[in-house]
């Protein structure tokens, strides 16, 4: 059941549809309409628009990217720098998602505020796993063999 449950979010985190205004983008995020525009422009974003004059849709995706960018530009960058740092991020991120959707969690919880998660079998010996215990807050890595 959970992995037909994770298979559905999966498929929708991959196939979202939703689309907000530029003025949406800009209310969400603090960045200008202008200064989307610019970005637009630049190519450092891009939006979705059907017919001339018709508005600009964004992605969620976008979103992130925005408010990315924003944040290195708060942080004192410049918009190249924070464009490439949000680069840099977005493709750890997509590394770090691709991981995590090619492998098959699995998830108990063992207590209140504990659990653990099996991460996966080592390249190297496919008798042993890796898994990862949360208590408190708190989290360790550990290696065991696996029960055949």
């Amino acid at each position: 059941m959970d992995i037909l449950l994770s298979e559905r979010f999966r498929k929708m985190i991959k196939q979202s549809n939703l689309r907000i205004t530029m003025s949406q983008l800009g209310e969400m995020t603090g960045v200008s309409p202008s200064q989307i525009r610019y970005w637009e422009k630049k190519g450092y974003i891009n939006s979705e628009q059907g017919e001339k004059n018709q508005n600009h849709l964004y992605s969620i995706g976008i979103l992130y990217r925005v408010c990315t960018i924003k944040f290195f530009l708060d942080q004192g960058y410049t918009l190249a720098v924070a464009v490439k740092k949000e680069k840099e991020r977005r493709e750890a991120i997509n590394l770090f998602r691709e991981f995590i959707f090619s492998q098959r969690l699995s998830v108990k919880q063992t207590g209140s505020d504990k659990g653990e998660i099996t991460l996966g079998k080592i390249a190297e010996d496919s008798n042993i796993e890796v898994y990862a215990t949360i208590e408190n807050g708190k989290t360790g890595l550990h290696l065991r063999k696996m029960n055949n």
